[in-house]
């Protein structure tokens, strides 16, 4: 979504916004697969008509604008317990991500500054104590790097068999780190792979689309990978398309016409 699909004003292209409708009619679908929550892009689903689940949280959660799920992906209570204990042990701040809203605490609430997900529902509660269930990412932020990547150890022991956690430089903030933890096996990779299963779509029919480092193993999918004009170094080099198009000149609807006008 933000920086392949949106602009700064967190709007879609009308080029994106046409060929999206007009490629429906001929059966090609369009959907998201995003970091965001799912409440912030239902909106745009609407407004595209896009009928088809969509992936949300990194993989953990996909589900279509009727709140059909067709997937989800929880992490164990205990485990989100032990990332509490590290974030107040190391003095990082730490929220939690659930289908429709994020969770944050008083002592927590610069994270709703320096995290980059536009449209989100913030809720602020007292404590975390009652809401370790249900729980289907956790997010830390941290200004040292190496003690980010010190709780990313603890919390991927043993072998990363219970939870998955990476942490990510900002794209917004200088000096910031990110940490993201889900379920183990949880990703956009994975997915897209239950969503094509799904919709019973081989991958050489599946076109995806991206511009940062978490949208590394959304290219792993194998599908065809478009990287955006404004997209990071690694992505361009194991695109098969690169928009000619930033984001901020709806390079999505540069590609989608290119797609429509082959069909």
């Amino acid at each position: 979504m933000d920086g392949t699909l949106t602009d700064v004003n967190n709007e879609v292209g009308e080029t994106t916004k046409f060929y999206v409708k007009k490629l429906k009619e001929k059966d090609v679908a369009f959907t998201f697969a995003t970091q965001r929550i799912h409440s912030s892009i239902a909106s745009f689903a609407r407004e595209l008509g896009i009928e088809i689940p969509i992936i949300t949280l990194n993989g953990a959660l996909i589900k279509d604008i009727n709140e059909n799920i067709i997937h989800s992906s929880v992490i164990k209570e205990s485990h989100v317990r032990k990332a509490l204990r590290l974030a107040e042990k190391y003095f990082v701040r730490i929220a939690l991500c659930y289908g429709d809203e994020i969770l944050y605490t008083e002592n927590n609430s610069v994270l709703r500054d320096y995290m980059y997900r536009i449209g989100t529902d913030y809720r602020l509660v007292n404590s975390y104590e009652n809401y370790t269930d249900n729980v289907m990412e956790i997010i830390m932020l941290g200004n040292e790097k190496s003690v980010i990547k010190h709780i990313q150890k603890k919390l991927n022991f043993p072998g990363k068999f219970f939870v998955t956690a990476k942490y990510f430089r900002s794209s917004s903030k200088a000096g910031v780190y990110h940490l993201e933890a889900r379920k183990s096996g949880t990703s956009k990779k994975t997915g897209m792979r239950i969503l094509a299963k799904h919709l019973t779509l081989r991958k050489n029919e599946i076109a995806v689309l991206g511009d940062w480092f978490n949208d590394r193993d959304l290219f792993e999918f194998g599908g065809f990978n478009v990287a955006m004009q404004n997209a990071v170094a690694e992505l361009k080099f194991g695109a098969d398309y690169i928009t000619s198009k930033n984001n901020e000149e709806d390079g999505v609807g540069e590609f989608l016409k290119l797609v429509y006008e082959s069909k």
